[in-house]
C-alpha cells in the first residue's frame, strides 16, 4: 500500500515551465550566445540537414533519429542495427528535459533551463533571488547537490522506475526521496576517480554538512573548472591532483561507465 501511495506520488505530470526560448529574450547575450558550445547545451546534436541527431561527444558519440512524437532510437553499434528501447531506458533521463517515464517521452532534447532552474517564478525579473541558482540567493547546500547529482550521480536507480536515472526530478526538491545509491562507493578504489570524485562529494554534503557544493569550483555558464584548479586543499580535491610525490600533479584516467556503454 505505501510503495502504492509512493508511486503514485512520483507519477504526477510534469509541471508547465517556463521553455529556455522564453528565457533566451532576456539572457540571449550573456548565456544564450554560448550555450549551444556548452557541453550541458549539447547533450543531444541536431546533424543539419537531415533527420538524424547524435549523443556524447568526448569519450563517444552515438547516432541518434526520431522514433515518434519525442522519442528517440539509438544506433547499436554491437547489433549493427537501430534499438528502439535503449535510449529511454538509459539515456533519456540525463540528456533530455522533463522525461517522463510512463510515456517514455520528453519535453525536450538535450538540457534546457528547467533541468537546473526548475520552475522558475516570472517575477525574478524585477528580484532574481527567486529563481533556484542564482547569485543573489542564498541555495541550500542539499539543493544544490540534487540538482547537480541528479545527473552526475552515476549507479543508481530510481525507487519507482527501476532505471537508471531519478524520476521526474523537479529542482529544488529533495532527490534521494526517489533516486537510490550506495554511497559506499565513495571508498570504493575500482570506480574510476571521476565517479569516485562526485560520490564523495554528495557523502560529504548530504551526510557530513559540508557547505562546499559542486557550484563552489565549476562554473556551468562559463563551461569552466577554472575555479577548482586553485584550490587543491581538500582531500576530495587531491583525488585526482596528487600522485604521491611532493608536489600536486593532475593524476590522468579515464572515465568509463557502464550504463553509458564508453
Amino acid at each position: 500500500m505505501m510503495f502504492a501511495l509512493l508511486l503514485l506520488f512520483f507519477q504526477q505530470p510534469v509541471p508547465e515551465f517556463v521553455h529556455g526560448e522564453e528565457c533566451l529574450f532576456c539572457h540571449r547575450n550573456d548565456i544564450g550566445s554560448a550555450w549551444q558550445k556548452n557541453v550541458h547545451g549539447t547533450t543531444v546534436n541536431e546533424k543539419q540537414g537531415s533527420d538524424e541527431f547524435s549523443l556524447g561527444s568526448r569519450n563517444q558519440v552515438r547516432r541518434l533519429r526520431k522514433s515518434g512524437y519525442n522519442q528517440f532510437e539509438i544506433f547499436d553499434t554491437g547489433g549493427n542495427s537501430w534499438d528502439k528501447t535503449k535510449f529511454a531506458d538509459r539515456c533519456a533521463g540525463c540528456h533530455t528535459t522533463a522525461f517522463d517515464a510512463s510515456t517514455k517521452t520528453f519535453a525536450y532534447y538535450g538540457l534546457d533551463c528547467f533541468t537546473c532552474h526548475g520552475v522558475v517564478d516570472l517575477n525574478h525579473t524585477g528580484d532574481t533571488s527567486l529563481i533556484l541558482l542564482s547569485k543573489k540567493r542564498r541555495n541550500e547546500t542539499k539543493v544544490v547537490t540534487s540538482i547537480c547529482a541528479s545527473c552526475h550521480l552515476r549507479n543508481g536507480t530510481s525507487a519507482t522506475t527501476k532505471l537508471p536515472f531519478p524520476n521526474l526530478f523537479i529542482p529544488g526538491g529533495n532527490l534521494f526521496q526517489d533516486f537510490q545509491v550506495d554511497l559506499k562507493l565513495a571508498d570504493d578504489a575500482a570506480l574510476n576517480p571521476g565517479d569516485r570524485h562526485v560520490y564523495r562529494s554528495v557523502r560529504d554534503v548530504t551526510e557530513n554538512g559540508a557547505t562546499t557544493t559542486c557550484l563552489s569550483c565549476h562554473s556551468l555558464h562559463g563551461n569552466s573548472t577554472d575555479k577548482h584548479r586553485r584550490v587543491l586543499s581538500s582531500p576530495i580535491c587531491l583525488d585526482c591532483h596528487f600522485d604521491g610525490r611532493p608536489r600536486k600533479e593532475v593524476v590522468k584516467y579515464i572515465v568509463r561507465s557502464a550504463i553509458c556503454e564508453y
